[in-house]
């Protein structure tokens, strides 16, 4: 909606049933973030405003949590059985040293992944930013007047339970497929994309775009 001028158009609040009964989010590790605060990204334009910041749901960490937990206890474990007792006891503590860094950096780099890896919904367009590592990450965007179709699954038990599924949206960009993976209440998600297509075409049938 980066044709309309600002003046010309509506906050989501105003026409958003969605908008109109959420809260702002303040928690910077919220899974389903309305209007957050300080959030900007690198393609972001001076006046777009990030509406919906959203992760995969915070039980899709426990699979890494787990093995973090194991890596961290195993030392301990090995502890009492004399595995290892033929090194000598500065090789020893290095060795143990070095584990537990890797086991740090590896429970680093998959938090990283889950805090960095966003879908965003903006006023404009929506945005889905990959973060491979460090250094390389992938972002795509599509405008919401190219959404041609929103859908969402939701499969299993626990997804059901936790309310947490995917959200396929089709667009008519370069990008013609954009996958919002196990984000929750998917459904409130894709109200909120319809609502604002729904705006799209109300904008340009009474002229208040350029």
């Amino acid at each position: 909606m980066k044709h309309g001028t600002r003046q010309n158009k509506r906050h989501p609040r105003d026409y958003s049933e969605v908008m109109a009964g959420e809260r702002q989010t303040t928690s910077p590790l919220a899974t389903f973030a309305v209007r957050p605060s300080g959030v900007r990204f690198e393609t972001q334009e001076r006046e777009e405003e990030v509406l919906l910041l959203l992760r995969r749901h915070a039980i899709t960490n426990v699979g890494w949590v787990l093995i973090v937990v194991l890596l961290l206890l195993a030392p301990l474990v090995l502890g009492f059985f004399p595995l290892l007792e033929f090194l000598p006891g500065r090789f020893f503590f290095i060795t143990l040293v070095a584990w537990y860094l890797m086991t740090i950096g590896y429970g680093l780099e998959q938090f990283l992944s889950w805090y960095f890896n966003v879908y965003i919904i903006t006023d404009e367009r929506i945005i889905d930013i990959d973060f491979k590592n460090l250094i390389y990450k992938e972002i795509a965007a599509a405008k919401i007047e190219n959404i041609e179709d929103v859908t969402f699954r939701i499969g299993g038990a626990l997804r059901n339970v936790l309310n947490f599924g995917t959200i396929y949206i089709q667009t008519a960009g370069e990008k013609r497929e954009f996958d919002f993976e196990d984000v929750p209440r998917p459904e409130v998600v894709t109200k909120f994309i319809n609502e604002m297509i729904l705006e799209e075409e109300k904008e340009k049938i009474e002229g208040r775009v350029r």
